[in-house]
């Protein structure tokens, strides 16, 4: 729980970082971009990335421009997730998917990662699909996935099994190429695990969670 909350405050301070992208347009045809941290009657003031603060009186300011986000709709991407999952055992997980959005709906990705189910700690690799409703700055999105869960430990009885789930969440970018991605899903695993006393005893342990994720996307 330490770890996800220790990420959400990196998110949340590189996100402030980017927001600072409207564009003040003046009469006399010069622009300067940046924060804008006073509007009205008696003027304007931005402050630029690198800590600079510009003032102009109001009659010097032709228009300001709200920070428009304009997300590639085609190109790699890169989601870094970490999440809860609850059920009948709480544990971390951590993943990462790598992918190709074809336009601003459709996008998919091959992942990898590490969860843990029943106390034992596994690899997920897997194909993931993604739908977003919407294609401005906010995006609901719904995701499936499916792959195969490697376990760890105990690899001489432990050989994993199938793993597959779907997601629902909102991905919000404060900039062209970062943005900021929270879902909640449910988790499917059926795994199984040979006895080390009978050759021909395997136990199959179906596996249900539902898991909170909070993640970072890169384009």
């Amino acid at each position: 729980m330490k770890n996800l909350f220790s990420m959400l405050a990196i998110f949340l301070a590189l996100a402030a970082s980017a927001q600072k992208n409207s564009l003040v347009k003046l009469k006399n045809g010069s622009a300067i971009r940046g924060e804008v941290l006073k509007n009205d009657t008696t003027g304007v003031s931005v402050e630029t990335k690198d800590g600079s603060l510009w003032n102009f009186s109001a009659t010097e300011v032709l228009s300001i421009e709200e920070g428009s986000i304009n997300v590639n709709s085609k190109g790699f991407y890169n989601r870094t997730s970490l999440g809860i999952l609850g059920g009948s055992e709480i544990g971390i997980s951590l993943r990462t998917v790598n992918g190709y959005s074809f336009n601003r709906h459709w996008e998919v990705g091959l992942g990898v990662g590490v969860d843990r189910f029943l106390w034992t700690p596994y690899i997920p690799i897997f194909a993931e699909g993604r739908y977003s409703l919407l294609t401005g700055a906010t995006r609901p999105f719904v995701s499936a996935h499916a792959g195969y869960e490697l376990p760890l430990r105990n690899l001489e009885f432990n050989k994993g099994g199938l793993t597959t789930g779907i997601d629902l969440g909102v991905t919000h970018y404060f900039s062209n190429h970062l943005g900021i991605s929270t879902s909640a899903g449910y988790r499917f695993a059926i795994l199984k695990e040979n006895s080390m006393w009978w050759d021909d005893f395997a136990t199959i342990s179906q596996i249900s969670r539902f898991e909170i994720r909070l993640g970072l996307v890169f384009r």
